[in-house]
């Protein structure tokens, strides 16, 4: 079974099927109970996408009932701790210390606490979540845009890249951070990362983030595996 992939359009076969409830904690011991729902990953040879479509037609009531609801917690400790957030803060204030950054955003924050946190050193941060957010979107545009651990989130992933830029000056950079499948096997499924609890339902190559952004007329750098920069062309 193939399906066209949704970043360069070509031709996806299978990779692979993992039940519902695999999680990103899979690797540290926790092992939730099988929910009997098979969901299955297909991978582009093209562009390397790693991508299910099991998730395509969901409303953002479906995602909050099933994904980000109170037992997200136990699939996601870091970002429940705020571990995560004061992590990409120091990050963010290291760069700070070195080029003022002004007025910023953090696309796909969650529930804001790392902008709520910037606040509180000085920076100039605003929080949006466009999946869970019912407050409208923020007007303008920012020098820095950050989206940390968004892109593996989205079943629409050019709309998504394409939303997160438009809040972007011209002159403005967008850091994000997603892991990359390049050095995943033919077929393995028991990577962490492929974790449909956690709702990790496109998880990107190198070559085909580089497509995605190119396609949108911005031009990355990878910083590593799992931190990028986009720029303007």
């Amino acid at each position: 079974m193939r399906i066209q992939c949704k970043i360069c359009g070509g031709n996806a076969p299978l990779h692979g099927v993992v039940d519902f409830n695999k999680s990103c904690e899979i690797d540290k011991g926790l092992a939730l109970p099988l929910r009997g729902i098979p969901v299955w990953y297909h991978r582009c040879p093209d562009c390397g996408f790693l991508f299910t479509a099991r998730f395509d037609d969901w409303t953002a009531d479906d995602w909050r009932r099933e994904v980000y609801n109170d037992e997200y917690r136990t699939v996601d400790p870091d970002y429940i701790s705020g571990d995560r957030a004061r992590a990409n803060a120091a990050l963010i204030l290291d760069a700070h210390s070195r080029t003022p950054i002004g007025a910023m955003l953090d696309y796909g924050g969650g529930d804001g606490y790392l902008a709520a946190y910037l606040r509180d050193k000085g920076l100039d941060a605003t929080s949006f979540n466009p999946l869970l957010d019912a407050a409208p979107p923020p007007q303008g545009t920012f020098g820095l845009v950050t989206a940390f651990e968004v892109f593996e989130h989205t079943a629409t992933p050019i709309e998504t890249a394409r939303d997160a830029l438009a809040f972007l000056r011209p002159d403005g950079v967008l850091l994000f951070s997603t892991l990359t499948c390049d050095g995943l096997a033919p077929q393995k499924t028991d990577w962490a990362y492929l974790a449909p609890r956690n709702g990790h339902v496109s998880i990107h190559s190198l070559a085909s983030l580089d497509r995605m952004f190119s396609d949108l007329g911005w031009k990355l750098q990878h910083i590593h595996t799992g931190l990028h920069l986009a720029t303007a062309r």
